[in-house]
């Protein structure tokens, strides 16, 4: 059955800037009908004549808006086969996008570091720092992500990646937010990242 989607969005808004009812029960309760009736008209069903009074005197909403003022249907979509070429073409593109974006990340934090040692201290670029150190976890996260629903993915990711690198990372992750575990961390660890 077509809906009438302008009923349905105008319901909606006009409930999110009322502040006569705390929910949709005690407006279905004012007007004296069902509260499933009223749901329904929520999702676009259009009331019945006698209905449309009292939802219109309730909300203030003009009755044009409770009649059958479908909204039109969308033309079906026309199936295409897909195209090989753009899409190994598209693949490939996104494929070296990421490597080059990694990689630009990669040298954009020793290029800072420096930067940063011949300015001075600066409490702004120790903030913009740790937000770069979270944006690369979020990144690493979602790059980490899909190989864990593979087994053949993550044979290779565990063949492209230093298990020595993971470890040393993880170690120092796990060892940022406890001083003391922090310390031990420096104190003991001699692997220099990057180095298998």
């Amino acid at each position: 059955m077509a809906k009438n989607m302008l009923l349905k969005s105008e319901l909606s808004r006009w409930f999110g800037t009322q502040n006569r009812f705390s929910n949709r029960k005690e407006v279905a309760a004012a007007i004296g009908i069902p509260y499933e009736t009223l749901k329904g008209y929520f999702k676009g069903k259009c009331p019945r004549p006698e209905n449309v009074r009292r939802l219109s005197e309730i909300t203030g909403l003009d009755p044009s808006v409770f009649s059958k003022g479908i909204s039109p249907q969308r033309p079906e979509k026309v199936k295409t086969k897909p195209n090989l070429k753009q899409i190994t073409y598209a693949k490939q593109v996104l494929d070296e996008l990421q490597g080059d974006l990694t990689r630009c990340f990669a040298a954009l934090i020793p290029a800072k570091k420096i930067l940063i040692q011949q300015a001075g201290d600066n409490r702004a670029e120790r903030t913009n720092s740790a937000q770069s150190v979270q944006l690369l976890m979020d990144a690493l996260q979602r790059n980490l992500e899909p190989f864990l629903e593979d087994p053949e993915a993550l044979i290779v990711l565990r063949q492209a990646v230093s298990g020595s690198d993971a470890g040393y990372l993880s170690g120092l992750l796990g060892a940022i937010f406890d001083d003391r575990r922090l310390q031990r961390w420096r104190e003991m660890t001699t692997y220099q990242y990057g180095s298998k």
